[in-house]
């Protein structure tokens, strides 16, 4: 499933058209035995699959071969390997935050989403083919809202505790997409402090104001739900008067912010690597050395470091990958 948006994933897919690397996948659930009730489960004969082409559960093999996929090798089985390297790089990656749904309604109503969901709900390779619809009746949002930071810094011990950096620019470009798809709606983005740090992203931002996105700097604090229409009212404290104000929307979404892969501390173990207090890999000495570790010869990148976007991603990425090189050659000559 697509999360509250709806819609539902073969067992074989593509996590999106422009996933790198563009390749299929198949559903964890057939590999770990839990769709075995539906008949969808692989890898489980002890019979080798390259010689037994009766069993039923082969069909998914031509199933996928039909559509021109080829990504099941029922032959292949999980193994352990071990590598000599000189260099290794970190990518562990991030995750979206949960949601809050105390106050601003995500669990209780239908027509509070995340941004990640709405990001599916305007692609055109989603469940949607890229209409903006409510998940309630699938009727075409006219009037949407974006509230930013939801969730930073709740109170016993929920909530991000940080600035994820990304937010405010994933928000800006969902306004800007959404009225190219329709310029009649009315997009409204509720923020506390506009986080507009990159080359060109104060234009980007221009740009959304320049095609009527409103930006009402707010503390949201409470999210109703009419029964009827199935509109949602916010209630929010404007920060630049003080005083308490109510917009009704059609779809409210919720910009709930990025937190480290939960993998993390394993692997940080593993490696024996250090750790901040927020749950990513710590550099020793981010100026001097970027993209360091405590230990000779592990280099980091991406959200192993921090919230990122996909730009500074790639950057670091590149930078890390040339470290590991030259470091993992100038190594190996040492040696020899």
């Amino acid at each position: 499933m697509d999360g509250k948006i709806g819609g539902r994933r073969k067992l074989v897919s593509m996590a999106f058209p422009q996933a790198v690397p563009n390749v299929v996948s198949i559903d964890p659930r057939c590999r770990h035995g839990e769709m075995r009730a539906a008949g969808a489960c692989v890898g489980e004969c002890a019979v080798d699959c390259s010689q037994c082409r009766e069993c039923p559960i082969a069909l998914c093999v031509k199933a996928c071969e039909k559509e021109g996929k080829k990504a099941i090798t029922l032959w292949q089985a999980n193994k352990n390997l071990s590598l000599e390297v000189q260099s290794i790089v970190v990518a562990t990656g991030i995750k979206d935050a949960p949601p809050a749904g105390d106050l601003l309604g995500y669990g209780a109503y239908a027509n509070v989403i995340t941004n990640t969901e709405f990001e599916r709900l305007m692609n055109a390779g989603g469940p949607t083919a890229g209409e903006i619809i409510r998940p309630s009746d699938r009727k075409h949002a006219k009037k949407i809202a974006w509230v930013q930071c939801a969730g930073r810094g709740l109170a016993a011990g929920k909530g991000t505790p940080y600035c994820s950096k990304i937010c405010c620019m994933i928000a800006t470009k969902q306004t800007i997409i959404t009225k190219e798809h329709d310029p009649a709606v009315e997009a409204t983005i509720f923020y506390n402090d506009l986080k507009a740090y990159g080359k060109g992203f104060w234009d980007f931002l221009r740009k959304a104001n320049e095609n009527g996105v409103k930006y009402i700097r707010a503390r949201p604090y409470e999210v109703f739900e009419d029964p009827q229409t199935q509109n949602l009212t916010v209630r929010y404290e404007d920060l630049a008067t003080g005083a308490v104000c109510r917009h009704e929307v059609e779809l409210l979404v919720l910009s709930t912010g990025i937190i480290p892969n939960e993998r993390n501390p394993k692997l940080a173990k593993v490696l024996k690597l250090e750790l901040d207090h927020l749950g990513y890999f710590r550099e020793p000495d981010p100026l001097g050395a970027p993209l360091e570790t405590n230990v000779a010869g592990i280099y980091l990148c991406g959200g192993a470091t921090g919230p990122i976007d996909i730009a500074e991603s790639v950057a670091q990425a590149t930078a890390a990958a040339m470290k590991a090189v030259l470091q993992g050659g100038r190594r190996k000559n040492k040696q020899q």
